[in-house]
C-alpha cells in the first residue's frame, strides 16, 4: 500500500509539478480554450450565413449554399487544418493556434449551417412558406434565433466535437493540451497518467459546455414563458 501511494505521489509530482509542468499545462489549457472559442465563433457566424444561402428561395443561390455546406462538412478537420496551415496561410506569419481555430471553425461551419437549415426547413414545411419578402427581412432577427433554440441539442454536440477536434492542432506544432500532455508523458515515462489527466480535463471542459447550453436552454424557456404572459 505504501509503495502504491508513493508511486501515485511520484507520478503526480513528475507529470504535474517538476520541470514547470504545471505552467506548461496551464498555457496549454489557455491555447485549447482559445482555439475552441475562435472555432466556435467562426462556425456560428459563417454557419448562419451559409444557412441563409441554403434556405433562400432562388434555386441557384440555394445550390451555392448547399455546395459550400457540403465542402465544409465533408473534408476532414485534419485536412482542413493542413490546407489552412501549409497552403492558405503558408507564407503568412500567423500564430498556429489562430490558424487551427479558423480551420476547425470552417469545418464546424458546415455542420452548423446544416443543423440550422434542417430546423428552418421543418419550420417552413409547417408554415408552408419560403424565405422571401417579409420573412427574408426577419431571417436574422427572428428565424435564426428560433432555429437555434430548436437545435440546441445538436449545437451542443457540435460544440463538444469542435473542442475535441482542436486536439489535432498538435499536427501543426501547436502546444495544445493534448500535445503538451503527450510530451510530458514521453518525458516522465508515465504515459498512462498524462493521458488520463488530459482525458479528465477534456471531460471537465465537456461538462462546462453542457452546463452552458443547459443555462441557455433555461433562459430561452423562461423568456418564452414571460412572452406568453
Amino acid at each position: 500500500m505504501k509503495a502504491f501511494i508513493t508511486n501515485i505521489f511520484n507520478a503526480v509530482s513528475d507529470n504535474l509539478i517538476s520541470g514547470g509542468a504545471y505552467y506548461n499545462i496551464a498555457k496549454a489549457v489557455f491555447v485549447t480554450l482559445f482555439m475552441t472559442l475562435t472555432a466556435w465563433l467562426i462556425a456560428a457566424v459563417l454557419g448562419i450565413l451559409v444557412s441563409y444561402l441554403m434556405c433562400y428561395e432562388k434555386k441557384v443561390i440555394s445550390a451555392v449554399g448547399r455546395g459550400i455546406c457540403f465542402i465544409f462538412r465533408s473534408v476532414p478537420a485534419i485536412l482542413t487544418l493542413w490546407l489552412f496551415y501549409y497552403c492558405i496561410f503558408g507564407k503568412v506569419s500567423l500564430s498556429g493556434m489562430i490558424i487551427a481555430g479558423v480551420a476547425v471553425g470552417f469545418w464546424g461551419a458546415g455542420h452548423f449551417s446544416e443543423i440550422l437549415a434542417r430546423s428552418i426547413r421543418k419550420e417552413q414545411e409547417r408554415l408552408g412558406s419560403r424565405i422571401t419578402g417579409k420573412l427574408e427581412q426577419i431571417y436574422f432577427s427572428a428565424v435564426i434565433p428560433q432555429a437555434i433554440e430548436d437545435s440546441l441539442f445538436d449545437l451542443k454536440r457540435l460544440a463538444v466535437h469542435i473542442l475535441q477536434w482542436t486536439a489535432a492542432a498538435g499536427y501543426i506544432g501547436v502546444n495544445d493540451l493534448t500535445e503538451v500532455m503527450y510530451g510530458i508523458g514521453h518525458r516522465t515515462m508515465y504515459p498512462f497518467f498524462s493521458i488520463f489527466f488530459a482525458a479528465i480535463l477534456y471531460m471537465i471542459a465537456t461538462l462546462l459546455i453542457e452546463g452552458m447550453f443547459s443555462i441557455i436552454k433555461k433562459l430561452l424557456e423562461n423568456n418564452g414563458e414571460d412572452e406568453e404572459e
